[in-house]
C-alpha cells in the first residue's frame, strides 16, 4: 500500500448506499492466508484497511478540497462507483484525473452499480475521464466489476484482487477453499453431535433397552445426515466424514431386518443407496455394491408386497441401477446390462402409471443413456448412437418447460458427451467435435456459477475430450490451451477435496492427455513430467480399490507411453520393462465379455508392445503382440476412429503396405490429421 489508504472511492453521493457497502466489505474482508504465504506476506496485507470514503473521513475536515486532494494523494488505488449519476458528477470526474495525473491510471478500478458500460449507451456508466484522455483522445474502455452480472462477492473479489495485484481466479480459489473451511467447521460440529446422538440410539436400540421411539429418532437422524447433510458436506470435499455413520448405519439396518412400518423400510433402503452413493464417490467400489445390494434386497421386498405403489417402484429402480453402475465400472459388461434392462423396465412402468411425471420421464432419459453406454461397449455404435438420441430428445423436451433447471443442463451435456464418443467409433470425426463443443459449452456456463463443485468436474472432463477431438483433426493449439484449462480445474478440485476418487482419475487423465500431446510437439520434458504424475496418481486409485477396472487400464496406457518415451531416446531393452507391464495390467483388466474400450486399449498397448520387440530385435515375439493385437480390433467398431488408425498401424508394422495406405487415406478422408499418430504417405 501507498500511503495511508489502501484505496480512494470515488462515487457521487446518489450510489452512496453502494459506496458505504464497498468500504465496509473491503475493510471486513480477510486475504487468504495461503495466498499470503505463497506471495510473501511481506507483500500481501492481512486486511484491506483502511479505505478511504469521504462522507466518513472528511465529517470534520476545514477544506474539502485540500482534504479530498491529500486523501487521493495518500490512497494507493482509486476505486470508481460507476453509474449514470457517477458519469455526471463533475466531482468524480476530477477525482478520476487527479488520480490519472499522479500516474496511477493502471490503479483504477470500476465498481458497475446502474447503466450500462457501453460507451455509446445514454445511460452510460463511465465518468468522461475513464473514456478520454485531458486532450480528448480515447481511452481502452474501462473493465469493471459488475454487481449485478458477477454477483456482489464476486465483485468484490474482483476489486480486491486488483487491489492486491493477484489473478481474479487465484484470489476466487483461496477465498472459496477459506470459506469451505469455516463451513465445513461449522457442518463438522453438528456431525459430531449428530453422529454420538445416532451411536447412542443404535447402541441403545441393540442392547434392547429403548423404546419404539427412541429407534425412530436414531432412523430420523441417519436419514437426515446421509441426506440433507450430505448435501451439504459434499461442495465441502467432506463426504468422508460420513464413513462412520455409514458403517453404523448399515450394521444397525442388518440388526433390524425387515423389522417396522412400510414407511420405516423405504426409509432404510434410501438410506442404504445413499450410504452406497457416498462410498462410490469415494472409490470404493466393493463395500458401496455390498450397501447397494442390501438397498435393493429392501426395495424389492417393498415392490413385492405392494407392487402399485409408485415410491416402492421407483427405489426399486435406483437401486437396480446402481448395482448395474456398479457391474459396468467391475467390467461385467453382462450383468450391468441386464441390471440396466431392468432399470429402463421400471421406468417406463413409471411413466405408464404417471405421463406427465417430469421426473419419471427423466429416469427414461436416463435409462436410454445407460443402454447405449452398454450398446456402445459391446461394439455397437449405430445402436448406441440411437439410445443417446432417444434420452437427448426426453430431455431437450423436458428443457422446454425448465429452460433454466441446471440439473437438466448437466444432464443434456453429459448425453451429448456420450454422443461425440460415439460419433468417434462411427468415424465422424467433425460431427464428433461439435458434440463435444456443445457439452464443453453447456458445461462451461455451470462451472462459471461455482455452486457445484460436479459440474467443475465435468468441466474440466469435457475439455479433456473436447481437446481429443480437435488433436484428431490437427488443432493442437486449441487442444493444448483446452487441456491446459481442465488440469487446472481438476487440480483444483483434487486441492479441494484429495479423497474424492473421481476427482483425481479426472485429473490424471488430463495430465496423461497432455503428456501424449506435449511428446508429439517435441516438449519431452513436459511429457515426461506428467506421466510421472499421472502414473502416480493411478497408481495410488489401484491400491486404494483394484476392483475398479478402469483404474489399472488407465495405468496402463500411462506405461504404454512412457515405454514409448523411452524408446524416443533410442534405448528398446530399456522400453520393455514398462511396456510388459502396461501389457500384464491391461490383460488382467480386460475381459473377453467385458468393455470394447477396454479391448481396444488391450491392442493398442500389444501393438506398441511389439514395435518395442521389434525394435529390441526379438522379431517372433512382436509379431506374436501384433498378432494378439488384430485378434482384439476383430470384434470392435470398424469404423472407429482408434480402430482403424491401429489396423493401419499394424498393417504397416508386419509390411502390408497396401492396406496400411487404404487405411490411412479413409483416416484423412474423414479429417484425421494427428501429430500423435503420424499416417503413412505414399510418397515415403
Amino acid at each position: 500500500m501507498a500511503g495511508r489508504y489502501h484505496a480512494f472511492i470515488s462515487y457521487s453521493h446518489a450510489d452512496e448506499t453502494w459506496a458505504r457497502w464497498l468500504q465496509r466489505a473491503l475493510e471486513r474482508y480477510r486475504v487468504p492466508k495461503r495466498l499470503r504465504q505463497r506471495e510473501n506476506a511481506d507483500l500481501l496485507p492481512a486486511r484491506l484497511y483502511p479505505v478511504f470514503r469521504d462522507r466518513d473521513e472528511l465529517a470534520s475536515a476545514d477544506d474539502l478540497s485540500a482534504a479530498i486532494l491529500r486523501a487521493l494523494a495518500e490512497s494507493g488505488a482509486l476505486i470508481v462507483v460507476c453509474s449514470p449519476a457517477a458519469a455526471a458528477s463533475r466531482w468524480v470526474n476530477e477525482e478520476i484525473r487527479y488520480f490519472q495525473a499522479r500516474g496511477l491510471s493502471h490503479r483504477v478500478f470500476c465498481l458497475l452499480v446502474a447503466g450500462s458500460p457501453d460507451p455509446s449507451a445514454s445511460d452510460c456508466a463511465f465518468p468522461p475521464a475513464l473514456l478520454h484522455n485531458a486532450d480528448g483522445s480515447p481511452r481502452h474502455e474501462p473493465l469493471a466489476a459488475d454487481v449485478f452480472s458477477d454477483g456482489k462477492h464476486n465483485a468484490l473479489l474482483k476489486i480486491a484482487a486488483g487491489l492486491l495485484c493477484v489473478g481474479v481466479d487465484d484470489l476466487k480459489r483461496r477465498d472459496a477453499q477459506r470459506r469451505a473451511w469455516i463451513r465445513s467447521m461449522l457442518t463438522t460440529g453438528l456431525l459430531v453431535i449428530s453422529t454420538v446422538t445416532v451411536s447412542l440410539a443404535i447402541v441403545a436400540y441393540l442392547s434392547r433397552q429403548e423404546s419404539e421411539v427412541r429407534r425412530g429418532q436414531a432412523e430420523h437422524l441417519i436419514n437426515f445426515m446421509l441426506g440433507d447433510l450430505r448435501s451439504k458436506l459434499e461442495p465441502l470435499g467432506k463426504l468422508d466424514l460420513l464413513d462412520a455413520v455409514g458403517d453404523q448405519a448399515e450394521n444397525y439396518f442388518d440388526a433390524l431386518g425387515d423389522r417396522g412400518t412400510a414407511t420405516e423400510v423405504l426409509a432404510r433402503a434410501i438410506a442404504l443407496r445413499q450410504i452406497g452413493e457416498v462410498r462410490f464417490s469415494q472409490g470404493r467400489l466393493k463395500p458401496a455394491l455390498a450397501a447397494f445390494r442390501k438397498s435393493l434386497a429392501q426395495a424389492q421386498a417393498l415392490y413385492t408386497r405392494e407392487p402399485e405403489n409408485n415410491d416402492y417402484l421407483f427405489e426399486l429402480g435406483q437401486a437396480e441401477f446402481w448395482v448395474g453402475y456398479v457391474a459396468w465400472q467391475r467390467n461385467d459388461l453382462d450383468f450391468a446390462d441386464n441390471a440396466l434392462e431392468r432399470y429402463m423396465q421400471r421406468s417406463r412402468e413409471l411413466l405408464a402409471r404417471e405421463p406427465k411425471n417430469a421426473g419419471y420421464k427423466r429416469e427414461l432419459a436416463y435409462a436410454y443413456s445407460n443402454l447405449g453406454s452398454v450398446a456402445r461397449e459391446r461394439g455397437m455404435a449405430s445402436d448406441a448412437l440411437g439410445h443417446f438420441n432417444d434420452s437427448q430428445a426426453v430431455l431437450r423436451q423436458l428443457l422446454v418447460d425448465s429452460p433454466n433447471e441446471d440439473a437438466l443442463i448437466f444432464d443434456l451435456s453429459e448425453g451429448m458427451s456420450w454422443i461425440g464418443s460415439t460419433l468417434l467409433d462411427l468415424g465422424r470425426i467433425a460431427e464428433s467435435e461439435q458434440a463435444f463443443r456443445e457439452t464443453y459449452d453447456l458445461l462451461a456456463k455451470l462451472h462459471a456459477t461455482g455452486e457445484n463443485p460436479r459440474y467443475s468436474n465435468r468441466y474440466g472432463v469435457a475439455g479433456t475430450f473436447l481437446a481429443l477431438a480437435l488433436t484428431h483433426q490437427g488443432k493442437v493449439a486449441e487442444a493444448k490451451a483446452l487441456l491446459d484449462e481442465s488440469t487446472r480445474v481438476c487440480q483444483a478440485l483434487v486441492d479441494h477435496d484429495p479423497s474424492n476418487a473421481e476427482w483425481r482419475y479426472s485429473l490424471y487423465n488430463s495430465q496423461r492427455a497432455q503428456a501424449e500431446l506435449a511428446r508429439a510437439t517435441g516438449e519431452f520434458g513436459l511429457a515426461d513430467r506428467l506421466l510421472t504424475r499421472a502414473h502416480t496418481g493411478f497408481s495410488q486409485l489401484v491400491t486404494e480399490d483394484p476392483s475398479n477396472h478402469d483404474y489399472p487400464r488407465t495405468l496402463a496406457m500411462t506405461e504404454r507411453l512412457q515405454a514409448l518415451r523411452v524408446l524416443d531416446i533410442g534405448h528398446p531393452e530399456l522400453a520393455m520393462s514398462p511396456a510388459i507391464s502396461a501389457m500384464a495390467r491391461a490383460d488382467a483388466a480386460m475381459d473377453e465379455k467385458g468393455r470394447d474400450s477396454a479391448k481396444l486399449d488391450t491392442a493398442q498397448i500389444a501393438e506398441t508392445l511389439g514395435r518395442i520387440q521389434h525394435a529390441a530385435g526379438q522379431t517372433a515375439l512382436a509379431e506374436a503382440s501384433w498378432s494378439k493385437a488384430r485378434e482384439l480390433l476383430k470384434n470392435g467398431a470398424q469404423t472407429g476412429v482408434m480402430n482403424m488408425l491401429l489396423r493401419a498401424e499394424l498393417a504397416q508394422d508386419s509390411g502390408d503396405t497396401a492396406q496400411a495406405l487404404a487405411l490411412a487415406d479413409t483416416l484423412r478422408s474423414a479429417g484425421f490429421n494427428d501429430p500423435r499418430y503420424p499416417l503413412p504417405t505414399r510418397e515415403q
